[in-house]
């Protein structure tokens, strides 16, 4: 089966079940800024979900096999769909699928400068602060941010610059898919428990993160955990 990577050089006809998602909808407007046809579903009538039909997607309020039109050619679905979604039961038996996170991973590998932010605690809020600064500069950056920011009045935006900040979040490793080039990290505790199990396996993982990483890491030096998962790096 061919990569994410690689059918996003192919295809030109995408769509989203959970479009409306806070997490899934920068991701749609990113892809129509580049030129993709995008489609997609959700169960609730959101500002998110009518924030990207204006920007051009084809949205259906409801989920089921319907709304996939023929000429799809790669399906992305949010990890909050419960198995037995009729929509994504179909999508899965008849076309290429791929979970929002490892669109997230493609993405990151898109722009030549992507900010990947991530650590415990803080993430939403250094996001949106590096966003803010890179507005300031004038350097018009693309963002998913785990929150809303108020100067955007939104979850991301889409900037014409190759200079793209993301919140990278650790849970259930979904991180592990970005190649960021520069990775900015906050701190390291012992979060996730019923996932990682205990402070080592989150280090093991945030390691990798920086493995992954293309060019720089920023990094909290006053966090003890933080030293320890870069000794050697």
């Amino acid at each position: 089966m061919k990569t994410i990577d690689e059918l996003l050089k192919e295809v030109k006809n995408v769509h989203f079940i959970g479009i409306g998602g806070a997490g899934m909808c920068p991701l749609a407007e990113i892809l129509i800024s580049l030129g993709y046809h995008v489609s997609g579903s959700d169960n609730n009538d959101t500002e998110t979900f009518r924030r990207v039909e204006k920007e051009g997607a084809k949205v259906f309020l409801g989920q089921k096999k319907e709304n996939i039109s023929p000429d799809t050619q790669l399906v992305i679905y949010t990890n909050a769909i419960l198995a037995g979604n009729e929509e994504l039961e179909y999508a899965k038996a008849n076309f290429p699928c791929f979970e929002r996170a490892e669109l997230l991973g493609a993405v990151s590998r898109v722009f030549s400068n992507c900010i990947g932010v991530f650590g415990t605690h803080g993430k939403t809020t250094t996001t949106s602060m590096i966003t803010e600064a890179l507005l300031d500069a004038g350097l018009d950056p693309s963002a998913v941010i785990g929150g809303k920011l108020p100067r955007i009045d939104a979850y991301g935006r889409v900037g014409k610059s190759q200079n793209f900040v993301c919140e990278s979040c650790e849970f259930n490793n979904t991180f592990l898919h970005m190649n960021p080039d520069m990775a900015v990290v906050l701190n390291v505790d012992e979060d996730h428990l019923d996932f990682f199990g205990n402070l080592e396996n989150i280090k093991k993982s945030f390691r990798k993160f920086c493995e992954n990483t293309t060019r720089t890491i920023i990094y909290n030096g006053d966090d003890e955990n933080t030293v320890d998962m870069l000794k050697g790096i």
